[in-house]
């Protein structure tokens, strides 16, 4: 894929490219624009950085089991968010989805952008379900889900961590994964 200016849904204009071996730098710079509480929702802990061993897995991807997309600011070329996927070693037909979009950029529409791109080259690649893991005690996300009307399943709970599974729509986002999408932006701007 190459990098394509997109025009979000409120007009902001970025560039979205896949994740290359050399973008550590924008990673890390785009991980420290991100809030405690982003960071707490996106890695499941309050990690404050990323060592050179998660900067060399988040950019060091096949394009086949590990997709990342990701955007940037055509201005000044910073890093915006990513989304990404990582085929599971024990159900080739799944792989884990996540989608982080620096707090500045959040509610544009980016994160539906990118995560549309990232469903897009996960069929492409055979994947057919996401998997998503959330925080046993993120109850807001849980309810969230609950009623969203979204056909997502709790599949498993352990080690403070909940998985949840949503099959793939033949194109698009479909309803689920926007519905999906929407519970987590929800959440996001919640205050605790």
């Amino acid at each position: 894929m190459n990098p394509q200016r997109t025009r979000l849904r409120d007009g902001s204009m970025v560039l979205i490219r896949p994740v290359e071996p050399d973008d550590g730098d924008l990673l890390a710079e785009g991980f420290s624009r991100l809030s405690a509480r982003s960071r707490r929702l996106r890695f499941l802990s309050g990690k404050s950085r990323l060592s050179r061993a998660d900067l060399a897995y988040l950019t060091q991807v096949d394009h086949h089991d590990h997709e990342a997309i990701g955007a940037l600011d055509p201005e000044d070329g910073r890093g915006l968010g990513v989304a990404r996927y990582i085929r599971s070693s024990r159900d080739p037909d799944c792989a884990e989805v996540a989608v982080t979009v620096v707090d500045d950029w959040q509610h544009r529409g980016l994160g539906s952008e990118l995560l549309a791109r990232v469903t897009q080259r996960a069929r492409e690649e055979g994947i057919g379900k996401f998997t998503a893991l959330v925080s046993s005690d993120n109850f807001a996300v849980a309810a969230l889900l609950r009623d969203s009307g979204a056909a997502v399943r709790q599949v498993h709970q352990e080690g403070g961590e909940t998985e949840y599974l949503i099959d793939l729509p033949r194109q698009g986002l479909g309803q689920d994964l926007s519905k999906l999408l929407r519970a987590f932006a929800a959440h996001a701007t919640r205050r605790e």
